[in-house]
């Protein structure tokens, strides 16, 4: 009797050990502190890094303060290319980039790239947002990041200091800056332009100094790196769409509680569609301020340019599957 007795005694001490134990314990993860470091591309004054300070501030109030993201703009942290390979093997936390770095790590993230793939934004927003972002969102994962949301970049456009670019053939010999990605070169050789790839940081000066003729990106850019202090024209071609996926490292994402990690995926998710409207909303203004500054703008028939860039699709339908293609073509 005396035995049972000590026994229940302590099982009941046992019992409540662990339940002060459990306590200590969610009170310690509750007090803990995580900092993250997120680094994008954009100038201070960039979409870019509004909305990244919008999540940084969502992710601190939905964790009551125990999740903090300090964001680092104008590759501070380290190029692209770098901060990209540094969230897949973890020496970085995370970063905000294009699908066109991302792709030398996930191939089929750069049929994004696809020239003139997609009709608009909202074609975006539905293919990314469904079936087809989740299945490149996996691969990702695969590789040791996790996709918080497919932000946005937008569609890119041509700049240059030579002359409008109203037809394909206006752009034949002239040296056009590109991503470091291939789908990039070939989209510009089949338009007879000289591609050449140049990292983001040193585009400025290699226009400045005329190295290059010109370069693509969205007005955004061509607004906040002052690009229109070294070119004269901006042709609104609209040839191809950059995302901005934002990653996270896998095993940095796994080591926070699992609300915490919910909330990172959920917000990052939630702000997509907020990040593609905000870019929609300020580029009305931006063009206009483009021309202000004493840029030419110019809009082009696209046909001839989606005929002149067919053979690109053409090649990339083998290379990721023409199921892939046909789907995002497909989809309303």
């Amino acid at each position: 009797m005396y035995k049972n007795k000590a026994s229940r005694v302590v099982a009941l001490i046992g019992i409540s050990l662990s339940i002060a134990f459990g306590h200590t314990v969610a009170h310690a993860q509750s007090d803990k502190v995580f900092n993250i470091r997120l680094g994008h591309t954009g100038s201070p004054e960039h979409h870019f890094q509004k909305i990244s300070e919008r999540y940084a501030q969502l992710v601190d109030e939905r964790t009551g303060g125990h999740v903090k993201i300090k964001v680092y703009p104008s590759d501070s942290l380290g190029k692209q290319v770098e901060l990209v390979e540094g969230t897949f093997i973890g020496t970085n936390d995370m970063v905000l980039t294009s699908d066109a770095v991302l792709s030398n790590t996930v191939r089929e993230a750069g049929m994004i790239n696809l020239p003139f793939l997609f009709r608009d934004s909202d074609h975006v927003r539905k293919v990314l947002d469904g079936e087809i972002g989740a299945a490149l969102s996996k691969k990702v994962e695969a590789q040791g990041a996790v996709v918080v949301g497919w932000w946005e970049n937008g569609f890119r456009h041509i700049t240059n200091s030579k002359q409008p670019i109203t037809k394909p053939e206006d752009l034949k010999g002239m040296k056009i800056r590109v991503p470091e990605g291939p789908i990039f070169v070939e989209t510009f050789r089949s338009l007879g332009a000289n591609a050449t790839p140049i990292a983001f940081t040193e585009l400025y000066s290699a226009l400045q100094l005329g190295v290059i003729d010109g370069q693509e990106n969205p007005p955004a850019h061509i607004l906040t790196q002052k690009f229109y202090e070294v070119q004269k024209f901006a042709s609104r071609t609209g040839h191809i769409y950059l995302s901005s996926p934002v990653l996270i490292n896998k095993g940095l994402l796994e080591q926070l509680p699992a609300e915490y990690q919910e909330v990172l995926l959920k917000t990052g998710n939630e702000l997509a569609a907020v990040h593609t409207k905000m870019v929609l909303d300020e580029e009305a203004s931006q063009w206009q301020q483009i021309e202000e500054m004493g840029m030419q703008v110019n809009d082009v028939d696209k046909a001839p340019f989606v005929e002149a860039t067919a053979p690109v699709i053409a090649k990339y339908r083998e290379v990721f599957g023409p199921d892939l293609i046909d789907a995002v073509v497909k989809t309303n």
